[in-house]
């Protein structure tokens, strides 16, 4: 770097120089940011798909098993739970929405039990929301079990 008569950076850096520096780290931190929210959006689907999932397995495994298994739904801990019934109650998984994820309500009671034929023993729909406010639905049908999840954006 040629020096400018009179001053001297043997001390320190330019004005100019802690500029550009700047400048890097906020191009660097713009296009950083758009891909942090990337991330927490996909964390909120795959925590909404996993719930689903959990809903088909317990259905399925009451089928599979010839027993009754319960989806128990707890608005006020944000949680839900997948109980196996036979000689004795085995809660098989227990899951505590994280990601901005919350329950709102459900059209049946706090529990819903699938029977050995995979059928509901009542049908419903459990109303969740995110951080945006979106409305989130998942219903089971009657009869079938059939698991539906529907996103409505604000």
């Amino acid at each position: 770097m040629k020096m400018i008569k009179g001053i001297s950076s043997k001390y320190g850096y330019t004005l100019l120089e802690l500029m550009v520096v700047l400048a890097l780290f906020a191009i660097v931190f713009s296009i950083s940011i758009p891909s942090i929210r990337s991330v927490l959006i996909n964390r909120e689907k795959k925590e909404l798909m996993t719930f689903r999932r959990d809903i088909i397995f317990a259905r399925n495994s009451a089928i599979v098993e010839n027993t009754n298994y319960t989806l128990n739904i707890y608005i006020n801990k944000n949680s839900y739970q997948i109980v196996r019934h036979g000689k004795k109650n085995e809660t098989i998984k227990n899951v505590t929405f994280e990601n901005d994820i919350k329950i709102i309500s459900n059209n049946f009671s706090s529990s819903l039990r699938f029977t050995p034929t995979g059928a509901p023993n009542k049908a419903g729909t459990i109303r969740l929301t995110n951080k945006k406010g979106d409305n989130i639905e998942i219903s089971i049908t009657p009869a079938t079990g059939k698991v539906n999840l529907s996103i409505k954006s604000k």
